[in-house]
This record gives structure tokens, sequence and C-alpha cells, in this order.
């Protein structure tokens, strides 16, 4: 007999809710680490802009250099408070990542799902003590989540954790009280 098909309704007010997770924030330093970064970019190609103007090597005017320099840089500024609004929560079943300031994002994956996990810094991170934990799902090249800022030392904790739920679900449970199982 094959097996019975049951896609029953659920009563939505009994699903679990985002807003219950225990949300964790990125490290203080992450947001520092952000608006460092823009600013090492934006600060010396607009002060290179200005001088560029200033000195008739390219056809604008200096006012316009620097109201295009403001402009560009304020997505930089921006983001300190946008790594300050990011958050995490490590559940019973799930991954959850939460970002975005103006445009929100919450990204949920299945822990079940995950299939590979790394953590990656580059030198800007290692300066600030930071890593970024990536969980990719089966049969993905891109990571399905992206959790950055995240201290080292908690971030190798979280990878390892998350390692060992997987490994846990891949082992097969004991077949206990079945005598013809071969001892």
């Amino acid at each position: 007999m094959p097996p019975s098909f049951s896609n029953a309704d659920l009563d939505s007010g009994q699903l679990p809710s985002i807003e219950q997770a225990h949300w964790q924030t990125l490290a203080p330093s992450y947001a520092r680490m952000a608006l460092l970064s823009g600013l090492g970019f934006w600060l010396p190609a607009g002060i290179g802009g200005l001088a560029l103007s200033a000195l008739g090597l390219i056809p604008v005017t200096t006012m316009l250099v620097a109201t295009a320099w403001l402009l560009l840089l304020i997505p930089t500024l921006l983001s300190y408070p946008a790594a300050r609004v990011k958050r995490y929560a490590i559940r019973e079943q799930d991954v959850l990542f939460h970002e975005g300031l103006l445009w929100k994002s919450t990204t949920v994956i299945p822990r079940n799902r995950i299939q590979h996990i790394q953590t990656e810094n580059g030198p800007l991170e290692r300066w600030f003590g930071l890593v970024t934990l990536k969980c990719y799902g089966a049969g993905g090249q891109q990571a399905d989540l992206v959790i950055p800022g995240l201290e080292e030392p908690l971030g190798q904790r979280l990878r390892q954790y998350l390692l060992n739920q997987a490994d846990d679900r891949d082992e097969p449970e004991p077949d206990e009280g079945n005598d013809d199982v071969p001892q």
C-alpha cells in the first residue's frame, strides 16, 4: 500500500515567530571597520578628484567634483549605522540573519540544509579580530547565509557547533532491540 499523502493546513498563529528569536548583535568593532573600509577608498578618491580638478587636469569644476564626491560618500557614512542594526540568531532548527536600515532583509536557513560552513577574514577584519561566517546549502556555489563581523573566537565556535550538528544528523541512529541486526 503506498504511503498516504498529507497536506493539512497550519494555523499561522502557531508558527514560530522570528521576533521571539534570541537575536545577537555583531561585534562592536564591526561598525567601525565597515566605516573605515569605505572611508579608506572614498577619502583618497575624493581628495584626488578635487586635486585634479583644481589643477585643471580634468575638465570639470571643483564644485561639481566636491558635490559628486559628497553624494558618493553618503552610502559610506551610512555603513556605520547599517552595521549596527545587523544581527543573527542560532535556533534549534535554523540560523537567522537580519540586516538593513531602509530595505530590511531577514535570511533564514534551516540547519538541516547546511552542507558546508567556512570562516574567512581579510586583512582589515584580521586587524579588528573579526571573521565572516558563511553557510552553504546543498548544491550551491555561493553562501546561502553570510554573517559578517563576528569576533574570531565566537566565529570559530559557531562554525564548529554547526559542523558538529551536521555530523550528528549524518550518523544513523543505533537500532536497539532489533535481533536481526548482527552485533
